[in-house]
């Protein structure tokens, strides 16, 4: 019995990369569908009884106010990933390309969302009276708080420099010359 050689390096790289991106870009149209439901299904009254409300966080009163264009902003993001990695797998110029930009993107919001760290610690910390902080339990507490923020801001960093990293490793193989010679052998 004939077996067929096995395929080059490159080819089984873009291959398992497509494969693997579109369960992950699956996912994500189905978690951004059932977000949009949430959305959907969350009544104004609610999110203005939680306004009314001073000690809930005002980036949570933010994300609720604009849950519909979060939502739906998900949604493309994770349906434009969904057709990367199908024109990826069937090896479209396009999609190498945007896979490339979705990568480089997703290296650098991992980056911007270290910014959000700090405000959403402040946030906790602000649902507190100050008499509570003021007290021994809750100058514990607040010591705590600065140790999880410092700690969350740490291994969020180190997390992104990883994703970094492996994206920017992904980003040079698809720019290879034995990477990019299959895209441009593709039938349009």
């Amino acid at each position: 019995m004939n077996t067929p050689p096995p395929l080059p390096a490159a080819t089984s790289f873009v291959t398992v990369l497509a494969r693997i991106s579109l369960v992950l870009a699956a996912l994500g149209v189905a978690w951004a569908l059932a977000q949009m439901l949430f959305a959907l299904l969350l009544p104004e009254a609610a999110v203005a009884r939680l306004a009314a409300q001073p000690e809930v966080p005002r980036g949570v009163l933010w994300a609720l106010e604009q849950r519909h264009a979060l939502s739906l902003a998900l949604l493309l993001v994770a349906g434009l990933f969904l057709a990367a990695a199908w024109g990826l797998l069937r090896r479209r110029e396009w999609a190498r390309m945007a896979f490339i930009l979705l990568l480089v993107g997703g290296a650098l919001a991992n980056f911007a969302a270290l910014a959000l760290i700090g405000p959403f610690f402040d946030g906790l910390q602000d649902m507190f009276p100050a008499e509570m902080l003021a007290s021994p339990e809750g100058q514990r507490f607040a010591a705590q708080m600065r140790f999880n923020r410092t700690a969350t801001f740490v291994t969020s960093l180190a997390g992104a420099l990883v994703f970094a990293a492996l994206h920017g490793w992904i980003v040079w193989k698809l720019c290879t010359p034995a990477v990019r010679d299959q895209f441009r052998s593709a039938p349009r």
